[in-house]
């Protein structure tokens, strides 16, 4: 069985209920986990990695996340297309509408309890993308410090909240 055979299996057996192979049952982290491993034994061989699926918002955070973890403020002149270019090269998109967020402050605020402040819903569908970031973050990140940042501002949000 090739790498690309076994990556599309694991992402069929990530959308089953019952996660079971050959008898045995798993958790969604073990599959993750599986899918990273395979990853990176095809970059160990030489072999082009296939991108994981994030929605165009969960990418850009990622991305913004990792070259601005250890700054107060984004650049003014940041913009999303720079933060797009990058983001397609690291990954797939799922979801490929941004619905209205045309900054990187409004996709991925430096203070998001006071950007979300009056915005309950925004607040809400900020910290569930959050939530996958943190709970998947090793197959996300490629920059640790960045990773560790992320979870520290979910953090925040869910006190916030």
């Amino acid at each position: 069985m090739n790498a690309k055979k076994l990556l599309t299996y694991l992402d069929q057996l990530e959308r089953e209920p019952n996660l079971m192979v050959n008898g045995n049952t798993y958790t969604l982290e073990q599959v993750k986990l599986a899918k990273k491993i395979t990853a990176d034994i095809e970059m160990e061989l030489g072999v082009k990695p296939s991108k994981p699926k994030l929605s165009r918002r969960r990418a850009f955070i990622v991305i913004l996340e990792e070259l601005y973890y250890d700054v107060p403020e984004y650049p003014k002149e940041l913009s999303l297309d720079v933060i797009n270019r990058r983001a397609l090269q690291r990954f797939e998109f799922a979801q490929r509408t941004l619905n209205g967020l045309a900054t990187p402050h409004e996709i991925h605020p430096k203070d998001a309890c006071r950007f979300f402040e009056d915005n309950g819903s925004k607040k809400m569908n900020y910290r569930r993308a959050l939530s996958h970031l943190v709970n998947y973050r090793f197959l996300f990140f490629q920059i640790a410090p960045a990773a560790e940042s992320l979870k520290d501002k979910y953090q925040e949000v869910l006190l916030c909240s």
